[in-house]
């Protein structure tokens, strides 16, 4: 190859070198220009904020947030900026002057240059409240507004319980933690937060339920948002069951709960879209099950046996589910005990009326919703293929005493993972609904009362 040659290839590799490298100088040159221009400002702090001349906002700036307490019957609706202060060169898009309706809360911009910080403004109502309440160490109490009752054992003694409580840092309450206390009738506790007072009435009740913990599971924020069936019995328990808590399956998916924290759930649902929120828990709900957390599965909690929270051994649930004739029943509804399972700890105090245990008088409304098990059919062709195929056992059949369906069933413990399961009984006949539209007088309620009560004490031991 002649000299000329290597002298023109050379050239060539310098002249793409500096093409390929061009657009690059040519970027870092454009951004240097940006940066010549950019202002990233300064510091956007909100320093300070009063409403109405004397109510002066709690400022976090790490999270954004901004609390007023304002007195418990304080007219929000109209509050003025009177005050606002925030960092040299910022300017904020709320000024002294501005009138506000904090019932609701308000989002405060402060900027400098390029740079901003929004803060959530909200008004706090001053708040008496107790958050927990238990008498000597271990009997806690259910909080209803200003009503606590708690539940004790028979042979408590009533005449000198320990109190203890806890409520939120400022709240000062006429009752020291420690005081000795009379519960023979209700006490009056008094209590007070800035502006705002609230009197509790504590009513200590006696009666045969275990004080372990225990919870209503439900698929609503709330009790009071929850269909009417599932309401009904959660209203009953919160108000008759010691110690039970109402949990949301939101917080149980999203661990604010932890199911170990108690001895049994009750899951009574109304009808609900398959599966949903409670394919979500299943998991978590599998979890306290295996571990040996027990489970009162009613009405549609029934169906989430299956392959959803894996309880029956064939991950099958009841294969006869339906909704009845809704009306108002013509005559007493109830079931039948099934055979060998009369003396069962479920049925204690119950009363019958020829031979049928009765939940519901003529007149109630019912909706007919039964989840039972036929299992005279496929796959389970008798009493001894139902039982070995789901580990459960038999309790009670139909109204009509059939035995090939069953009604209310026990999946006994068994080995999983090395470790021992739960116990689970389903109750799914339809005389044990809650709800009744009509409003009739249930002559019957107290054996309802008594199953319930039976079953949570069971699945308590």
């Amino acid at each position: 190859m002649g000299v000329d040659h290597i002298i023109y290839d050379k050239m060539k590799k310098i002249i793409s070198n500096i093409l390929f490298l061009l657009p690059i100088a040519v970027m870092l040159a454009g951004c240097a220009r940006e940066r010549e221009h950019l202002s990233l400002g300064g510091e956007t702090d909100l320093l300070a904020l009063t409403l109405d001349n004397e109510y002066y906002g709690v400022i976090d700036r790490v999270a954004g947030k901004v609390t007023v307490a304002i007195p418990s019957d304080y007219d929000a609706s109209g509050m003025v900026v009177t005050g606002l202060e925030i960092s040299d060169g910022a300017v904020a898009d709320m000024s002294a002057g501005d009138i506000l309706n904090m019932d609701f809360p308000h989002t405060m911009t402060v900027t400098s240059g390029n740079v901003f910080s929004d803060y959530t403004v909200t008004a706090k109502r001053d708040k008496a409240e107790i958050l927990s309440f238990v008498l000597d160490g271990k009997y806690t109490g259910s909080i209803d507004g200003n009503v606590i009752n708690v539940f004790v054992p028979f042979d408590a003694d009533v005449t000198a319980m320990g109190i203890a409580y806890t409520v939120p840092e400022g709240t000062v309450v006429d009752r020291k933690i420690g005081d000795i206390l009379d519960f023979t009738g209700p006490v009056k506790i008094k209590v007070t937060y800035n502006t705002a007072v609230t009197v509790y009435t504590v009513n200590v009740i006696k009666n045969d339920m275990s004080i372990e913990p225990k919870a209503f599971v439900g698929i609503r924020p709330s009790v009071d948002l929850l269909g009417d069936e599932a309401r009904a019995a959660a209203e009953w328990a919160l108000k008759n069951i010691p110690n039970i808590t109402y949990v949301y399956l939101d917080d149980i998916k999203n661990g604010t709960v932890k199911l170990d924290s108690y001895k049994m759930i009750w899951c009574h649902f109304d009808w609900t879209d398959w599966p949903g929120m409670l394919w979500d828990t299943r998991d978590q709900i599998n979890s306290y099950y295996s571990r040996g957390g027990n489970i009162l599965a009613s009405r549609d909690g029934a169906r989430y046996i299956n392959d959803v929270w894996r309880v029956a051994l064939d991950q099958k649930g009841p294969n006869n589910e339906f909704t009845g004739e809704q009306t108002a029943l013509l005559s007493p509804d109830g079931f039948t005990v099934y055979a060998g399972a009369e003396n069962h700890e479920v049925y204690e105090g119950l009363s019958a009326e020829d031979g049928k245990i009765l939940l519901r008088s003529a007149g109630c409304f019912t909706t007919g919703r039964t989840l039972q098990w036929g299992i005279d059919w496929e796959p389970y062709k008798g009493l001894d293929g139902w039982k070995s195929q789901t580990g459960a056992i038999p309790l009670a059949s139909d109204r009509d005493g059939d035995a090939n369906r069953v009604t209310i069933a026990e999946f006994v413990p068994r080995e999983m993972a090395g470790k021992t399961s739960g116990t689970v009984i389903t109750i799914g006949t339809p005389a044990f609904e809650w709800y009744d539209r009509n409003g009739a007088d249930n002559e019957y309620f107290g054996n309802m009362e008594k199953l319930a009560k039976n079953t949570i004490n069971y699945l308590c031991k």
